[in-house]
């Protein structure tokens, strides 16, 4: 899951050719001598350094990158490939910049059967269909001329999650061909730097130091095993480490179109922050992470209220929070945030801008040790 060594710059170098002597004037005028590559210039030449601060860390991070002929409406293709220390992160795909060297894109990209020229949300129906299908509820989809950019035209997809509809962002040509799915990012910046940007810090959900120096931002679920294993291994990771000047955030990104209690779980969390602040928020998170294995769509419920109680809020102020509309719309936020960010699996960490996935025991204290060399490790085990 997502700036260490830069890669390499990418074109090939023709390695020296040594001709042998040629035997007459007449062979040496007609002899072929190899020139090397001409060094890679524009985007080629820009490309590895950005994807090594883009893509998920790797300690070792080598990139190559070679132009592609699949195109797309203002965008050229580039293939790039990743290897670095784990084999779990290598990159293998194509990525996108426009014409004009300004954006950059990595999202999917689904054609128009039946393209038209879009000049009102009318002409968005197709893909409102498809993404209904895909998500098997409702979805609207509408223009957002505010995000329009590169030729294209900024668009929204809200998709019904039964607690309020998650604002999915994406792009379509304006002859209708293609929709983008995702987000354009600046290819003339740091996307370190843009993500910081893109996430909202304002509510304070953190624990850690209240001036700690490494910005830790996880998107997890709660009904998810891997986020309930990694979890715990970062809880670890920070109390080995209690020196460790860090700020860990959690932000809320329910798979609710497969999990069944995940949204319930984020809104009782995001209620016991309300009134009882981020202590409580993190050991109710750590409580049903105990209970995980054998919760129910009930039992969310229960533990919630109990829990509440324990930590002295109200029972009829905790119930005129859990599910209401003020709850929920801040988990919604999350999610369209995790949306604009790229986030598509969990859990996903963002630390001080840069993506980890972290799909290899120690990608997460590599990290650290960038910014903290005294990061001590701890006992990774399978998950149960």
């Amino acid at each position: 899951m997502k700036t260490r060594t830069l890669g390499l710059a990418l074109v090939g170098i023709v390695a020296g050719l040594t001709a042998a002597s040629a035997a007459t004037p007449q062979a040496a005028a007609t002899q072929q001598v190899a020139k090397p590559a001409a060094p890679a210039t524009g985007v080629e030449a820009r490309l590895p350094g950005y994807l090594v601060n883009y893509l998920p860390f790797d300690p070792a991070s080598k990139v190559t990158v070679e132009k592609s002929s699949d195109r797309l409406p203002g965008f050229q293709g580039y293939k790039i490939k990743r290897t670095g220390k784990y084999p779990k992160l290598a990159v293998d795909k194509t990525v996108y910049v426009s014409d004009d060297g300004k954006w950059f894109f990595d999202g999917d990209t689904v054609a128009n059967p039946n393209p038209k020229p879009v000049q009102s949300d009318a002409d968005l129906a197709w893909i409102e269909a498809r993404t209904s299908a895909l998500y098997r509820t409702r979805a609207k989809a509408t223009l957002a001329p505010q995000s329009d950019a590169a030729g294209l035209k900024g668009a929204v997809i809200a998709v019904e999650s039964g607690f309020g509809p998650m604002r999915v962002p994406g792009y379509v040509t304006p002859d209708g061909t293609k929709y983008f799915s995702g987000t354009l990012y600046d290819f003339q910046g740091d996307p370190r730097e843009e993500r910081k940007k893109r996430i909202d810090l304002s509510q304070g959900r953190f624990e850690g130091k209240a001036n700690g120096a490494i910005t830790i931002v996880e998107f997890a679920d709660m009904e998810c095993p891997y986020c309930r294993y990694r979890g715990l291994q970062m809880d670890a990771l920070m109390e080995a480490n209690p020196n460790l000047s860090y700020k860990r955030y959690y932000k809320f990104f329910p798979l609710w179109f497969s999990h069944v209690w995940s949204m319930k779980a984020a809104s009782a969390a995001d209620c016991i922050f309300r009134f009882s602040k981020a202590p409580a928020m993190f050991a109710f998170k750590k409580q049903v992470y105990s209970q995980q294995a054998v919760m129910t769509v009930s039992g969310i419920d229960e533990l919630a209220l109990t829990f509440a109680e324990s930590a002295g809020i109200p029972r009829a102020d905790f119930l005129a929070c859990y599910l209401r509309d003020e709850s929920l719309a801040d988990v919604r936020k999350d999610l369209d945030e995790g949306q604009r960010l790229g986030v598509k699996t969990t859990p996903t960490y963002f630390v001080d801008g840069t993506e980890i996935s972290w799909t290899e025991d120690k990608v997460m204290e590599d990290f650290l040790r960038t910014k903290d060399p005294s990061i001590k490790s701890i006992e990774y085990q399978p998950p149960k």
